[in-house]
């Protein structure tokens, strides 16, 4: 469970890393990020984030944040927001289908998505998405949508997790978790979601 609570940490924004201590129950956070975002702000998102997944109110004088320069973060995101551009993405026909346009390399891609049999329309716009990556980009994995969810607090959040693949043995490589807030426009933000979740993982397989 920390794991998980310590994944999302890190793709709250401005967030570039966390350190969590204790085992039964988190004792301390331990935070780094960017000076473009108040730390109180931050601080209030990574409460929200406990009490959600651990139904743990943590003391907010338990939670330390340093904050450095832009250009750390820039540096990892670089390769990856290059190649990977988000147009648009809507859904359609009684949100029962989904048209997402993105960039890849340049080449604008458009496809339309119909949604499974008991699907939510927050999976349906996650497995779009990642449907598009799987097919045109080219690296040794395949990413599968585990769930897409939101946390309620003074600003929506939306949650993307994500699992890589390994295509030689079909096992599973890692748990990817990407944060982004809703901003009054769900497909959106859960496109993003998507995408921020593979950020940092894209640059080394491309």
């Amino acid at each position: 469970m920390n794991k998980e609570i310590k994944n999302i940490i890190q793709e709250l924004d401005g967030v570039f890393s966390c350190n969590l201590i204790g085992t039964d129950r988190i004792e301390e956070i331990h935070i780094i990020a960017d000076k473009n975002r108040d730390p109180k702000r931050i601080v209030r998102d990574v409460e929200t984030v406990c009490l959600v997944h651990n139904d743990h109110k943590i003391d907010h004088k338990k939670i330390s944040i340093a904050q450095v320069k832009n250009s750390f973060k820039d540096s990892i995101n670089e390769v990856s927001e290059n190649r990977i551009e988000l147009i648009s993405v809507y859904t359609e026909n009684n949100r029962s289908c989904c048209k997402v346009e993105m960039k890849i390399d340049e080449q604008l891609i458009g496809e339309s998505f119909e949604s499974q049999i008991g699907e939510s329309i927050e999976k349906l716009i996650g497995r779009s998405v990642i449907s598009i990556l799987n097919k045109y980009l080219d690296f040794d994995a395949r990413l599968v949508i585990d769930d897409i969810f939101t946390i309620k607090g003074k600003e929506e959040l939306v949650i993307a997790q994500i699992s890589m693949y390994n295509l030689d043995n079909n096992l599973m490589q890692e748990k990817l978790v990407g944060a982004v807030y809703v901003n009054n426009n769900i497909a959106l933000a859960i496109a993003k979601a998507c995408l921020k979740a593979i950020n940092r993982r894209i640059g080394y397989f491309i």
